[in-house]
C-alpha cells in the first residue's frame, strides 16, 4: 500500500520518503503527523515535507531496531522475560501520550458507527465465515449499544510490536497511516487479539505504562472493538492474499466471540 525509500541528503542526514498507494491512508498519516504525532516528541519521526499531488511525504529517521515479537506463554516461564514487559510498559506510555495529543471529544453515536463499520465489511466477510459465526460477531458488536458512549481520541490503529523500534530501553513509534479518532481502548484491540491472549503479564505491564486499569465498561468496549478488528483483519488478509494471517485472524475471532464481554482482566 506504500513504497518507502531510505535517502541521505548532502549533509549526511538520513530521511525516509514514503509514497502512498491509497489516498485515504496518505491523508490519515499526514493528519497524524501534522496534528498528533508531535505529542510524542523524539519518540516518533517528524514530518519534514509533503506533496499532495504525489501523495508522498519526507519523514525523519528514528533510531532503534524492530521490537521482537513476544514469545507465547508456552515457550517458557514468563518470569524470565523482563525485557518484553519493559517494552510493553514503554509502549503503554507512548500510546497514552498519543491519546492525549488533543482534548477528547464526545461520541454519542459510537455504537452505531461501529455497527455500521461491521455491516460494510459483512458482504466480504460472508465469504470467509459461516452464517452463525457472522451473526454471532455482529451480535457482539451490536451489544455496544447498551454501553455508555466513550470519548474519541487520536488513535494509531496498528499498535503492535511491528511498529515499535527499540534502542537502549527507549521505544519509538512509526507508521501512522491507519491513524484516526476512535475510543482509546480500540487501540488495544490488536494486542488483545494477539500477544496479550497468552501473556497477561504483558497486558499488565502495558496498562501500567499507560497509567490506567480497565474498568468493566472498558473491557466491554474493548471486546466489541476487538471483534470488529478481527473481522476487518480477516477480510484484509484475504484481500491481500496472506493465508497464514487470514487463518490467524479467523482463529482469534472465533476465540473471542466464544467469550462473554466484560469477563476477565
Amino acid at each position: 500500500m506504500s513504497s518507502v525509500l531510505r535517502i541521505r541528503d548532502a549533509g549526511g542526514t538520513v530521511w525516509f520518503l514514503k509514497h502512498h498507494g491509497d489516498s485515504a491512508r496518505y491523508r490519515a498519516e499526514l493528519t497524524a503527523y501534522r496534528k498528533w504525532v508531535p505529542a510524542l516528541q523524539d519518540a516518533a519521526p517528524r514530518l519534514r515535507a509533503f506533496d499532495d499531488s504525489l501523495e508522498a511525504m519526507v519523514l525523519s529517521a528514528v533510531p532503534g531496531e524492530a521490537a521482537l515479537w513476544p514469545a507465547s506463554q508456552g515457550s517458557g516461564p514468563v518470569a524470565d522475560r523482563p525485557a518484553e514487559r519493559a517494552v510493553q510498559r514503554e509502549a503503554g506510555k507512548m500510546l497514552r501520550r498519543l491519546h492525549e495529543a488533543q482534548p477528547a471529544l464526545s461520541w454519542p453515536d459510537f455504537a452505531a458507527v461501529k455497527l455500521g463499520e461491521f455491516d460494510r465489511l459483512k458482504p466480504a466477510a460472508a465469504a470467509l465465515l459461516g452464517p452463525r459465526e457472522l451473526d454471532l460477531a455482529r451480535a457482539h458488536i451490536a451489544a455496544l449499544a447498551g454501553i455508555p458512549a466513550p470519548a474519541r481520541v487520536p488513535c494509531h490503529h496498528d499498535y503492535t510490536p511491528r511498529n515499535w523500534l527499540v534502542r537502549n530501553g527507549a521505544l519509538y513509534v512509526i507508521d501512522f497511516e491507519w491513524s484516526g479518532l476512535d475510543t482509546p481502548v480500540a487501540d488495544f484491540a490488536r494486542l488483545h487479539l494477539g500477544v496479550w491472549a497468552s501473556r497477561p503479564d504483558l497486558k499488565e505491564a502495558f496498562l501500567s505504562g499507560y497509567g490506567r486499569a480497565l474498568s468493566r465498561t472498558d473491557r466491554e468496549i474493548l471486546h466489541g472493538c476487538a471483534v470488529l478488528t478481527a473481522v476487518w483483519l480477516l477480510v484484509k488478509a484475504h484481500e491481500t492474499r496472506q493465508p497464514s494471517f487470514e487463518d490467524a485472524s479467523r482463529t482469534s475471532l472465533l476465540r473471542i466471540i466464544g467469550q462473554r464481554p466484560g469477563r476477565g482482566g
